[in-house]
């Protein structure tokens, strides 16, 4: 089953060039794999009241084309690529604006039991089936991303509060899109754009907590961890940035 959505891009989305990429495609994606399961009746909207169960995204995946300006609609596109599902559900992405690909990518979200604090598998919620699509994509597998702070750069320091929790009360996830484009400058971002970016989601932040973010560049990727105060790590990225071209 395919999901798709036309959608006009907001200024409140931009980057400081005044267009959309990273931090707006990445909420985009997010919404339209949200909504495709909210389309089904089994979204976060339902599923926590009725199975004590809510999905929780744990990895992200993207790769950037170009940035969107606020000019025309947006195409986005969500499905469920065919394999197995058990406890562990990956949805392929793609936005597009007049047929030219902007940004492709994939996200992994899991079902976790609030009270059990424990992953469970989809027959838990009654998660339907037949659902798959069998749809030609390029985009590569999931990476396994170093966790070790050696060699690492501390960038700075975020303390959780009440605008970063979500609805089951830990730190929403793609906050840490932004304390991660945070651990550069803004002449960073003048030279230089995102093109790829992989983020993996590793323990729960929550209110009150503090957490430090740490950055290092080897042969063109970057990779950024944030760690508890104990060290504790509890995301990782790792993206690759290219020099600035004009904007088309």
């Amino acid at each position: 089953m395919f999901f798709e959505k036309d959608y006009f891009p907001q200024f409140r989305e931009a980057d400081r060039d005044g267009y959309v990429g990273l931090r707006g495609y990445m909420n985009y994606f997010q919404d339209i794999a949200t909504h495709y399961m909210h389309n089904l009746h089994k979204g976060n909207d339902t599923i926590l009241d009725e199975y004590g169960i809510a999905w929780m995204f744990t990895k992200y995946k993207m790769h950037i084309s170009r940035k969107a300006d606020f000019t025309k609609e947006l195409h986005m596109e969500t499905w469920i690529p065919e394999g197995k599902l058990s406890g562990i559900v990956h949805q392929n992405l793609l936005i597009s604006r007049n047929g030219e690909e902007c940004a492709r990518g994939c996200v992994e979200s899991c079902l976790y039991h609030m009270s059990k604090n424990k992953l469970v598998r989809l027959k838990e919620i009654e998660f339907p089936e037949g659902l798959a699509e069998n749809r030609e994509f390029d985009i590569r597998s999931f990476e396994k991303l170093p966790v070790g702070l050696d060699g690492m750069e501390y960038a700075h320091t975020h303390r959780v509060k009440y605008t970063d929790l979500d609805k089951v009360g830990h730190m929403t996830n793609l906050k840490y899109v932004d304390l991660f484009l945070n651990a550069f400058g803004s002449k960073f971002f003048e030279k230089f754009r995102i093109k790829e970016f992989e983020l993996h989601f590793l323990n729960q932040c929550f209110e009150g907590e503090t957490i430090h973010v740490y950055k290092k560049t080897e042969l063109g990727r970057t990779s950024l961890l944030a760690v508890h105060e104990n060290k504790l790590p509890c995301a990782v990225a790792s993206m690759v940035a290219e020099e600035q071209k004009e904007q088309q």
